[in-house]
Formats: C-alpha cells, sequence, structure tokens
C-alpha cells in the first residue's frame, strides 16, 4: 500500500485536483448515459484534468465499465469514489485502480483493504478517526466534508500528526476556492457536485493554466 500511496502523492503533486463523477440515476439502462459519461471525461481531459474518480456502483457492469475507462483513457489517473462496504471493496480487486477514497472512516473496511493491498483512502472528520488512520498506515488521508470542517480543523490534526501526512480536501469546494484552501494547508482537493455537470468553468480554466 505505501507504494500506492508515493504514487499518488507524487501524480497529486503534479496536479492537486481529482474530479469526481458519480454515475446518473438508472445508469446502466440507458446507453445514452454511458456516452455522457465518456464524453465528459473526454472533455475533462481535453482541458487537462489528470486525476478523476468514478463513482461506485453495485450495478454488475460497473466493473467493465471502469476497465473500458481505464483502457480508453490511459493518461488519466483513475480512481474510485464511495468505497465504503465489503462487496464495493471486492468489486475492486480485479480492477488495479490506483487508488479509491471512502466517504467516512470504517476500520474493518480499511483494516480488510490494506491486507488486498488496495489504497482506500479513509475520509476523516474528527481527531480520533485521524489517529486511527495513522496507526493503520496511512499517508493520505481526506478531510470530508472539507467546505463545513473549515481551516482550524486541518490546523488541529497538523498539531496532532506524528509525520508529514498529505491532505486531500473534498466535500462542497467550489472551483473559485481551490487557491484558497490549497493556501490553507490542504496538499490537494476534490470537486464534484459543485462543478457543474462535471465540466470546467472559468474559475477551473484559470486554476489549471498553473498546471
Amino acid at each position: 500500500m505505501e507504494a500506492k500511496q508515493n504514487n499518488l502523492i507524487k501524480s497529486l503533486r503534479i496536479q492537486p485536483l481529482i474530479v469526481v463523477i458519480r454515475l446518473e440515476h438508472n445508469f446502466f439502462n440507458l446507453s445514452k448515459k454511458k456516452e455522457n459519461l465518456l464524453s465528459k471525461i473526454e472533455k475533462l481531459s481535453n482541458f487537462g484534468i489528470k486525476n478523476i474518480e468514478i463513482g461506485w456502483d453495485p450495478n454488475p457492469e460497473w466493473v467493465n465499465l471502469i476497465l473500458e475507462i481505464k483502457k480508453r483513457f490511459k493518461s488519466i489517473n483513475i480512481g474510485v469514489a464511495s468505497i465504503s462496504s465489503r462487496q464495493s471493496l471486492e468489486s475492486i480487486l480485479s480492477l488495479d485502480v490506483n487508488y479509491s477514497m471512502s466517504q467516512f472512516f470504517n476500520k474493518e473496511i480499511h483494516i480488510q483493504a490494506i491486507e488486498y493491498n488496495q489504497l482506500v483512502i479513509p475520509g476523516i472528520s474528527n481527531i480520533e478517526n485521524f489517529k486511527e488512520a495513522i496507526d493503520l498506515g496511512y499517508k493520505i488521508v481526506k478531510i470530508f466534508p472539507a467546505s463545513k470542517l473549515g481551516i482550524n480543523f486541518i490546523n488541529e490534526l497538523k498539531d496532532f500528526k506524528k509525520k508529514d501526512i498529505f491532505f486531500i480536501g473534498a466535500g462542497g469546494i467550489k472551483s473559485k476556492n481551490l487557491k484558497k484552501f490549497l493556501k490553507s494547508g490542504y496538499d490537494a482537493l476534490v470537486i464534484g457536485r459543485e462543478l457543474r455537470n462535471q465540466t470546467p468553468d472559468k474559475d477551473l480554466e484559470i486554476w489549471l493554466k498553473d498546471y
């Protein structure tokens, strides 16, 4: 798991942003929705986005979808969002994804992920879970929801950390606030629902010029 953590940190130091895309309702019932998803990813890639997460889905076809995306967009660092159950964890074992994330800390799931050599970055919203994540060997944690927990929370965590930790902020972050969050101590950020239709707006376009 350490190698995967180091590789992700290296990737996010080049461009400290992950765009998360969640599948639409009834995604697998309409072929047009798949076409829309692939089109979104292509647009993001053309804008220079390097890291994209796809939301997990229990549909059996989801695994094939991720394999297709990985094959089609080899220049993008594809990850998986919302790994929070044994079913979701087991579904990514055959995908060889570089990283995935959970919304909240679930010790049982994270221990299992480590046994499977899967990097499932824990969502952290309190100091107790932060300490537990460090004890499990995590060098990367996701602060969620970053927009509500604020800057003071990450400063508290930094006071408690025993070694260098890579902080990813997620939840309610708008593209116009990317610089603000990064300057405040976050090492990378996740943007999703706040980015309308997962298409870069003017603020994101300006930000991307530096990366």
